[in-house]
């Protein structure tokens, strides 16, 4: 393959020679541009094929440049700042690559493809790494801010998810690692602020969806449009013709066939290309008119970067946002409140430390004390008016029970994060921005009932014994008298499905892993997702209580935000906020958590033996008061008397009250009802 590859470099260069000759300049450097490709090759083998591949991009670059073909001079110019690169970790890198990755990046945006340009600004950030200057950072940030500006062109689920990881994950986690090492000599820099708060946000969410939801919903919008649904069939082929005709090339060069032979098969190749950027154009025109006409759909698929100024604008005066990006112990932390906003590092927060806390909250265990002191320099400093905690962690940082952590700073040494602050769980702060300012459907305006329980026992086995009773005693206890308020039990949870719903907290308790929901008396599992697909059905809620066990358990990927039912959920039913759990809970800590949260979120404890609170509480402080009460402030003989059947109530045991936690707007509250 080196000699065949050595053959083909240089007919190439012949060929473009020629072509140059006769006054053909932009076939001339597609020439050079192919020899370049073959030289890149070989120099993975043999370094000295490095310099011969970076002067033959540069002629590629010249000539497609002289004939305005700015995407191919950039990807000629993205080639020579790569092929220089040497694999020696924390060498200097080669002065002519950046420079050629700046020329790249300018050709890109001349070809309008914003993408392209933010992939090699952010290559450069990479390399400038390796030297004393500080001009990586610079080059940094305009790169995530020019990715983040683009993002919304990759309407492909596929296109977005391959550019996320490439783009993003791949150097954001270079560029972490680099801030964790210089911040003592950095942090006076104009831009870390910026910098920092980019690197933190970028790779966890742009968007509010995750891969499966984005999927699902350009699906549907293929099939419900026409045109669209022409253009991606054509796409499909067209790909798959390409895929093959690029094997039967490189079969042919192996077995040595004709080059003429070769030559009419590479032709027919660029054709496809061409074709294929054609149909890509095409597929982007009619995306531009599905959005004008249908933005509520277009928004599951894509929704705008997010600044620390308006995050910001939608945080209340007692509420501070931190934001975490994961380096094993140095993690990134943003904390911002209404009126500041303050970037640094977490020192001290080990692997070994976030892996231990994350596997007691994932068993539903009390943190040993003693072990956790590296919670005060996790959260950092706090103003004294701040009494909620929105926190968006990341990698490691996901599982962390975040209430169970001591409280920074404190001298009673037996008070927890949770009784100190209201905390709620967000993938990024586009995430609480979005629920708290874009809610464009008419359908979410308001809800035609105040609840709605649904419960699925599961059957065999593993059947649940008290779902059926738990959502019956949370509608008698708490929605009997409200029109239209209504709840399923397994023998009529196939009717959610048919009928759909508009309700103000829609309450789901059966079985749920991060996959989807078992609401179904046969054994279905159903996604989120499926819920966009029934006909003539709207699946719509303020507030979303899941008592499934495991609700809320999150991927560990690092750059897809969460995946599991609660995002998908929120997403599709347009609610606020969503009450879940991250562990395996005994079945009758369901019914008691149910109750004690809906009393605390309407105000009212009918007949039951705890406080009536002053006023209806929103989802945050609901949660925290209810897990409060279960611990310290209920006797096992009015827990039997709640919960019929259940004759060894443990709620002060840490698998009854730990695993509760908020995903969403701490903020969110029933319809019509005033909440502290």
């Amino acid at each position: 393959m080196v000699d065949l590859r050595k053959e083909r470099a240089a007919e190439y260069e012949r060929a473009a020679e020629l072509f140059a000759t006769t006054g053909l300049v932009g076939e001339a450097g597609r020439c050079w541009y192919q020899a370049a490709y073959e030289y890149n090759w070989l120099g993975l083998v043999c370094p000295d094929y490095r310099e011969k591949c970076y002067s033959t991009c540069g002629k590629a670059a010249e000539n497609l440049g002289a004939v305005g073909d700015w995407w191919g001079k950039g990807l000629a110019e993205f080639v020579a700042g790569q092929t220089l690169r040497t694999d020696v970790i924390g060498g200097p890198p080669d002065p002519l690559n950046v420079p050629a990755l700046y020329r790249a990046a300018a050709a890109f945006t001349r070809a309008d493809r914003p993408v392209e340009a933010a992939a090699s600004k952010l290559t450069a950030a990479v390399a400038l790494t390796q030297t004393d200057s500080e001009a990586w950072m610079t080059t940094a940030v305009e790169a995530l801010y020019t990715y983040e500006q683009a993002r919304p062109s990759l309407r492909i689920p596929k296109d977005r998810e391959i550019n996320d990881q490439i783009i993003v994950a791949n150097g954001v986690r270079v560029l972490t690692s680099k801030v964790s090492r210089s911040t003592a000599t950095a942090r006076d820099h104009p831009v870390w602020s910026e910098l920092v708060w980019l690197l933190s946000e970028a790779p966890k969410a742009r968007s509010f969806q995750d891969q499966h939801l984005q999927d699902d919903t350009w699906s549907r919008l293929t099939a419900d449009d026409s045109t669209l649904s022409e253009l991606m069939t054509r796409r499909k082929d067209l790909t798959q013709e390409h895929t093959d005709l690029g094997r039967m090339i490189k079969a042919a060069m192996v077995t040595r066939r004709s080059d003429a032979k070769i030559q009419v098969m590479e032709q027919e190749l660029r054709l496809k290309e061409r074709g294929l950027e054609d149909i890509d154009r095409q597929v982007a025109r009619r995306f531009q008119r599905l959005d004008h006409d249908t933005p509520e759909r277009i928004e599951l698929l894509s929704t705008s970067p997010v600044t620390p100024q308006e995050l910001q604008a939608c945080l209340e005066p007692d509420e501070a946002y931190i934001g975490y990006r994961w380096n094993d112990g140095a993690p990134l932390r943003s904390i911002v409140t209404r009126t500041t906003m303050t970037t640094g590092l977490a020192t001290g927060i080990t692997s070994e430390f976030a892996t231990q806390a994350a596997a007691a909250g994932r068993d539903g265990e009390d943190l040993p004390r003693s072990d956790f002191t590296d919670a005060d320099r996790l959260i950092g400093p706090l103003p004294e008016e701040i009494d909620t905690l929105i926190i968006s962690p990341d990698s490691l940082l996901l599982g962390l029970p975040w209430h169970q952590l001591p409280n920074p700073g404190q001298t009673d040494s037996n008070l927890t994060l949770g009784e100190r602050y209201t905390i709620s769980i967000v993938p990024a702060a586009g995430v609480l921005r979005h629920l708290r300012t874009n809610r464009p459907s008419a359908a979410r305006a308001g809800h035609n009932t105040a609840y709605l329980g649904v419960a699925c026992d599961g059957g065999g086995e593993d059947a649940l014994s008290f779902v059926d009773q738990e959502v019956e005693a949370t509608w008698r206890g708490y929605f009997a008298d409200e029109p239209g308020a209504d709840f399923l039990t397994t023998a009529y949870c196939d009717r959610f499905l048919e009928r759909g719903c508009s309700t103000g907290l829609l309450h789901l308790a059966c079985h749920a892993e991060p996959h989807g929901l078992l609401l179904s008396r046969d054994g279905t599992w159903t996604r989120p997702t499926d819920l966009l697909n029934v006909p003539g059905r709207t699946f719509g809620a303020d507030i979303l209580l899941l008592t499934g066990c495991s609700a809320g358990n999150f991927s560990g990927e690092e750059n897809n935000e969460f995946l599991g039912v609660v995002r998908q959920l929120i997403v599709v039913t347009g609610a606020r906020a969503a009450v879940v759990s991250m562990a395996r809970i005994p079945d009758e800590a369901g019914v008691l958590f149910a109750d004690l949260f809906v009393s605390a979120l309407n105000g009212r404890s009918p007949d039951r033996p705890w406080r009536t609170l002053a006023r209806p509480l929103a989802v945050g402080p609901a949660v925290a008061w209810a897990r409060q009460t279960m611990r310290s402030r209920l006797r096992v003989e009015d827990v039997k008397t709640l919960i019929a059947g259940c004759e060894h109530p443990r709620p002060a045991h840490s698998t009854w009250w730990v695993p509760w936690f908020v995903v969403g707007d701490p903020k969110a509250s029933m319809s019509g009802r005033r909440t502290t």
